[in-house]
């Protein structure tokens, strides 16, 4: 059986305005201004929690900034090509998980969203698991749903999700939508532009 775990935000969610303006805010109120371009590069060269953990009291940081950006959940919305991705895939057999950064909050945007029956399970960083690009987290959906290794794809929009992946020795899957300060780290195995061409693109990559 194929099986998709999707990262969410960049990928799934279109949410980096709000990641990135919580950021500015966060940092706004420690007395330090940043540039909006220079910071979203650099969320998406890493995470967030490693960005604010180079300046003092990153933890504080931290907390206030999961206190910001939940509170603003509600403006998160759907990338685009991302409902008919997903509901193609369940069409045609796959399984799909989430394996993202975001605490449990996620799973009720995504259901607010109307996408939350599309996945068999939300894996979020309330599982305390190691963070990427640590391996963990697929590893621990490999092994508690017996997914072969082979057929199973990691989504994502970042190197950090490319690396993750190789680590835990799935597919990579690289989502560079337009506009996107990431750049192919040349060990995809897809890279795409168009949510909506995913499926094609599992399956032309099964057919080899």
């Amino acid at each position: 059986m194929t099986a998709v775990i999707w990262d969410l935000d960049g990928t799934l969610l279109d949410s980096y305005r709000v990641i990135v303006e919580s950021v500015l805010q966060v940092m706004e109120e420690a007395g330090v201004r940043l540039d909006y371009g220079k910071t979203h590069a650099a969320l998406i060269a890493g995470s967030t929690k490693t960005f604010l953990a180079r300046y003092p009291e990153g933890d504080r940081l931290w907390t206030r900034y999961v206190e910001v950006s939940t509170a603003r959940d509600g403006e998160v919305r759907l990338m685009d090509g991302a409902r008919e991705a997903l509901e193609t895939l369940r069409a045609k057999g796959a399984a799909q998980f989430v394996y993202s950064h975001k605490a449990r909050t996620a799973t009720r945007v995504l259901d607010e969203l109307g996408i939350g029956t599309c996945f068999t399970y939300v894996l979020t960083s309330d599982e305390g698991l190691p963070r990427k690009p640590a391996p963990d987290g697929i590893e621990w959906l490999v092994r508690r749903f017996d997914l072969d290794k082979r057929r199973t794809f990691y989504i994502g929009d970042r190197p950090i999700d490319v690396e993750c992946a190789e680590r835990a020795g799935v597919r990579r899957v690289l989502f560079l939508p337009g506009g996107s300060p990431a750049v192919p780290t040349g060990r995809e195995d897809i890279t795409v532009s168009d949510l909506r061409r995913i499926p094609d693109e599992i399956e032309r990559w099964e057919a080899r």
